[in-house]
């Protein structure tokens, strides 16, 4: 039997105790570090309209930590959509999402798990439930875990977030409701403080049937980007999101009121205020959307920021009313990029919720007044490369441009110095009928009165003093060169500069210019006799 001498017991005594104290120390200053991480994720967790936090606590240890959130759902954001889901689920929407993160330290955080891959840590993500949710989430997911989250974080503070939801099937024999959900898997590859990040997001389908009421369906959701932090502060880079289908059928009249401010918050992080939120009623109807896509490209130049979208669909169903294919393309060009920074940083800092919609607007309104003006000093443009829509009725089609030249401060204080500045071109092509069914569209809401008053208008009037005055007016722009109509058609083009404003090569006088105005201009008419 080999006995080592003493000395080398204490020597190799002494190696595995450096060793052990080199471990641990390292491993404390890998959760130092991973917390600076879990914290800015967490940061980028409060600031998003979904949910609210109700509470947040870190506990650091030396080679372990936890981290706890609780959250709720924000029911000002969800709530025009829940008449729409199952009523077992609909609880759910009640209660607190709490959640621990088990983060494990470097500089071998899987070594528990024989996982010797090195890195600042390994955090897995467990979710706490009530009972009834549990039992609710069971009904759906049976044994599986219904969410599975584990973020592994490199040396550097950047790492790989994982995210899963496994798929499911359901069905009430009773009340004919049926779901079936495909699963979802997100992936983050992410740096230091997301400088940069890669984010890739699939869903391959849901369905959701309600026998009387309807169903929503959506297959093949694909969300790719790469973004980075530019030098003015501006994330660039490129989004993309694709989607096979999305089919929506509706038996019965449901209203509506659309928070489009949060869905626009949510994609843009610009807050617009609720007075574009539509409400009113979805009629009984069926809708098919087929191959829809989108995609943003930002670029920076200096301190200028470029960004061109483009959004396309193959074909659009509504109610055997068929639209498609559809492509936009559209570029905004020269944005001074400091200006966009601290101009979203001024927006996002206005409360929204429970204000006064006229107080907002006014809010809004006086906050780009303060922040926006370098954006118009430094010659933006926008550009509308293509718009094409086939329609029932015929194709509309769309190029044109809008930018601002030379603007200085004193120019906003004189509306005609500010039109020169302005510089606008455009071509438009669009179906006769789609004009007029748009100028009736108008005409009846115009009239349209409370259904409860017992003296309606006749609408059938309304519609023919509409469309005859439609028909003279387009008659007479037509006899003066202003436009043309070929087989249905409707084509024109202007251009806008400090000389004036043409239409189809017509020149336009406008209101402070010396001539007087042609009376059968279309722009030129300012007063009505009778």
């Amino acid at each position: 039997m080999l006995v080592l001498p003493k000395r080398q017991l204490i020597i190799a005594g002494a190696a595995i105790g450096g060793l052990f104290v080199l471990y641990a120390g390292s491993s404390y200053w890998a959760g130092v570090k991973a917390e600076d991480t879990l914290q800015e994720q967490y940061r980028m967790l409060a600031g998003l309209p979904l949910f609210k936090v109700k509470s947040h606590s870190y506990e650091r240890g030396w080679f372990s930590s936890s981290e706890t959130t609780e959250l709720v759902f924000n029911r000002h954001l969800s709530g025009p959509y829940e008449n729409m889901l199952p009523d077992n689920m609909k609880p759910l929407l009640n209660a607190t999402i709490k959640f621990t993160n088990h983060i494990q330290h470097g500089p071998l955080p899987g070594l528990g798990s024989f996982d010797f891959r090195p890195g600042r840590a390994l955090v897995r993500t467990e979710f706490a439930m009530s009972d009834a949710t549990r039992k609710t989430l069971k009904t759906f997911f049976g044994d599986k875990e219904p969410i599975t989250i584990v973020n592994r974080i490199g040396f550097g503070g950047g790492g790989l977030l994982d995210v899963s939801v496994p798929a499911f099937d359901y069905e009430e024999a009773l009340s004919g409701v049926k779901m079936k959900w495909k699963g979802f898997d997100l992936k983050v590859d992410y740096s230091h403080n997301y400088q940069d990040y890669k984010t890739e997001a699939l869903s391959p389908g849901f369905l959701l049937e309600a026998s009387s009421k309807g169903g929503v369906s959506f297959d093949g959701v694909h969300y790719a980007s790469d973004m980075r932090l530019g030098g003015t502060g501006v994330k660039l880079g490129t989004s993309e999101l694709t989607i096979g289908n999305v089919q929506l059928t509706s038996h019965e009249s449901v209203p509506y009121s659309i928070k489009l401010n949060e869905l626009i918050y949510l994609m843009t992080r610009v807050r617009v205020g609720e007075f574009v939120n539509p409400s009113g009623e979805f009629k009984p109807s069926s809708v098919v959307l087929k191959n829809f896509s989108y995609q943003i490209v930002t670029s920076e130049q200096d301190d200028f920021v470029n960004t061109r979208g483009k959004v396309n669909f193959a074909e659009l169903n509504i109610s055997d009313h068929r639209y498609g294919p559809m492509r936009l393309d559209v570029s905004a060009n020269h944005l001074h990029g400091p200006t966009l920074v601290k101009l979203d940083k001024a927006i996002s800092a206005i409360p929204f919720e429970g204000v006064d919609p006229a107080v907002l607007r006014k809010q809004y309104v006086d906050t780009i007044k303060k922040n926006a003006v370098p954006l118009l000093e430094n010659n933006p443009k926008l550009l509308i490369n293509e718009f094409y829509l086939k329609m029932p009725t015929g194709e509309a089609k769309l190029q044109g441009s809008l930018g601002i030249n030379g603007l200085t401060p004193a120019d906003l204080n004189d509306i005609t110095l500010l039109a020169k500045r302005i510089e606008a071109e455009a071509k438009l092509s669009l179906p006769r009928q789609t004009l007029e069914d748009l100028v009736l569209t108008q005409a009846r809401n115009l009239f349209t009165v409370d259904h409860t008053a017992e003296e309606q208008p006749n609408m059938k009037e309304v519609e023919d003093l509409a469309r005859s005055l439609l028909d003279s007016q387009l008659s007479q722009w037509k006899n003066d060169g202003y436009l043309v109509e070929d087989k249905g058609q409707i084509s024109t083009d202007l251009n806008y500069n400090a000389q004036g404003l043409t239409i189809h090569q017509k020149k336009v006088p406008l209101p402070w210019q010396d001539e007087p105005a042609d009376a059968s201009a279309p722009a030129a008419e300012t007063k009505v006799k009778n």
